[in-house]
């Protein structure tokens, strides 16, 4: 198998889940005896860390496929949820000719690697399917979905960095030499398929590296209505009242069941569209940020001489911060940007990100402020939400006076807001504070994302 490809194998990824080994670890997972557990020392998923990489094992990861140009990343999960005939399911991006970020690639995977895989489970008496995400895991015949899409997980990741990634879920429910057994078939064949035709599977990733979308669509939801049906070898079960939850709850009865489910399947759609600017600017204060991109692949030029550009910069309207932490982190939402041009002095340590170039898709994704998979939007820039240099009232509100004296414009729409919002018109700082904002004492770099915009 080692004569025409190269193995590289990580069979402990998550070091802090592994040494938190237990009998009491995963209660649904048939086996081993003694598990790890699924979550970092800091309480971090790993396959939810592909974008953002605050995990060192992520950190490696990424500097691994970045030194050997991989032609093909597998990562090998154990699923939840409803259980089902499959033992091994896998899925990646694109599948069944869907929308992906590397097309060539998931063509590929569709005409030459899921068949392939598909033959040699079943010829050693593995039952393999595709990803199962079920809307309901107490009504499992509602219905499936794609599971996202998301750039945070193995498969998304790979479709926007342009690396063939197969997202490997073997089930929970069966037996652990069943799953063990599973992933050797899987392994072995695709060291086959590669020896035989990694010239073609190439010739897709050079394809898809060489792609340059003037828009990226992002931020993906579930559609409302099923786009196909999806035959599905399901497991019996039967429902019962729980005395603990005071609800019905289903019971899985562990039999195949003789009629093939006909499920219907939900994919999904952008959110969201991303124009592809020529050039991003990070300042230099944000060395985490550009480590981050350096150790994603991502070209850049590093500034030894203050320079001054003509730069887009974006203003947030109204981030939402969220009530709940993910991650480690305090997600940032905003759904609304304001453009404006400025001429930014952008000190020495700074760079200039090109987006003309392989990794330039996944400097859009997580540069981008309204991208729900950027460094922003996982609440890593809270910095531009805080005001840090306020006025008070005696000095403002004989200052606008003389505005309001001044300026008959702003006079008229400054009765205009008292007269369409009652509630402004009696806070005395909102008033004061509606004249703060318009003069020139006001911190114009409240809400500024600091990533400047070649376009």
């Amino acid at each position: 198998l080692l004569d025409r490809a190269n193995l590289i194998l990580i069979p402990i990824l998550s070091v802090d889940g592994h040494e938190r080994t237990g009998p009491y670890s995963r209660p649904n997972q048939r086996g081993p005896r003694n598990q790890g557990w699924r979550h970092t020392a800091t309480n971090q998923n790993l396959n939810r860390d592909f974008m953002k990489l605050d995990q060192a094992e992520m950190q490696a990861v990424m500097g691994l496929i970045h030194k050997y140009q991989p032609d093909l990343y597998v990562d090998i999960h154990v699923t939840d949820g409803i259980d089902y005939q499959y033992d091994v399911t896998f899925g990646y991006n694109g599948e069944d000719g869907v929308w992906s970020r590397s097309p060539a690639i998931a063509q590929w995977l569709d005409a030459a690697f899921k068949p392939a895989m598909y033959e040699a489970l079943e010829a050693q008496g593995h039952i393999p399917g595709e990803l199962v995400f079920a809307i309901d895991d107490r009504d499992p015949k509602k219905g499936l979905n794609d599971g996202g899409l998301g750039e945070r997980f193995s498969n998304g990741w790979g479709s926007a960095a342009h690396v063939p990634t197969i997202l490997i879920e073997n089930h929970s429910l069966k037996p652990h030499e069943q799953r063990v057994l599973g992933t050797y078939v899987f392994l072995e064949q695709a060291l086959k398929l590669l020896a035989e035709k990694s010239g073609d599977l190439r010739a897709a990733i050079a394809a898809d590296r060489a792609l340059r979308p003037a828009e990226l669509p992002a931020n993906f939801d579930s559609d409302e209505t099923p786009s196909r049906t999806r035959p599905f070898k399901g497991i019996r079960y039967e429902t019962f009242d729980s005395v603990a939850s005071g609800r019905p709850e289903i019971r899985w009865l562990g039999q195949p069941d003789a009629e093939l489910w006909q499920m219907p399947f939900y994919g999904s759609h952008p959110t969201l569209t991303l124009k592809r600017p020529t050039v991003y600017w990070v300042p230099s204060y944000r060395q985490d940020v550009i480590e981050r991109l350096r150790i994603h692949g991502v070209q850049m030029e590093t500034l030894d001489a203050p320079r001054t550009v003509a730069v887009d910069m974006l203003r947030l309207v109204d981030p939402k911060v969220s009530a709940r932490t993910n991650e480690g982190h305090v997600p940032i939402s905003v759904s609304d940007v304001r453009t404006e041009a400025h001429d930014w002095t952008f000190p020495i340590g700074s760079v200039r990100v090109p987006t003309d170039q392989p990794m330039g898709d996944l400097a859009i994704l997580l540069l981008e402020p309204q991208s729900n998979e950027s460094f922003f939007a996982w609440g890593m820039f809270p910095e531009v939400l805080n005001r840090v240099e306020y006025i008070e009232a005696y000095a403002i509100a004989p200052l606008a006076e003389k505005m309001l004296a001044a300026d008959p414009a702003l006079k008229s729409a400054f009765e205009a807001k008292l007269a369409a919002d009652p509630a402004f018109a009696a806070d005395g700082d909102a008033r004061l504070a509606w004249f703060y904002e318009r003069t020139p004492f006001y911190d114009q770099r409240y809400r500024l994302y600091p990533v400047g915009r070649e376009n």
